[in-house]
């Protein structure tokens, strides 16, 4: 008998996969599961220089998934990680997908992108 939440999460992680293929990402790979460090669920880039991890789920749970979200991180040796997490459809809502990082990450990767005023401290 397969586990149900194991076949729930295989196929968000591989409806993750294709949005980020779409956006451009074509070097975007799920990792191998059962491995002894856990990388994530994506790598983004061939580097490994950012993963995501995703979680379809009914309750959430953000300080524990941020410190597994950090941990991985540190095995796959990302600079940048996301937790994207599926908020399932409630009378009869659409789901809500939700992308989810440290802030300081976040005004990294902004910065980056170019959306600074000025010069950074």
């Amino acid at each position: 008998m397969t586990n149900a939440n194991k076949v729930r999460g295989d196929r968000y992680e591989r409806e993750i996969l294709a949005q980020c293929h779409r956006a451009g990402f074509l070097g975007a790979t799920r990792t191998r599961p059962g491995r002894n460090e856990d990388q994530g669920d994506i790598l983004l880039n061939r580097a490994g220089t950012a993963i995501i991890q995703t979680k379809d789920v009914a309750q959430l749970n953000f300080r524990d998934w941020m410190a597994e979200l950090d941990a991985q991180m540190d095995a796959a040796g990302a600079g940048h990680g996301a937790l994207v997490v599926k908020r399932r459809g409630v009378g009869g809502r659409p789901a809500l997908h939700l992308a989810v990082m440290d802030v300081e990450m976040m005004l990294d990767l902004m910065a980056r992108a170019g959306h600074q005023d000025g010069p950074t401290r």
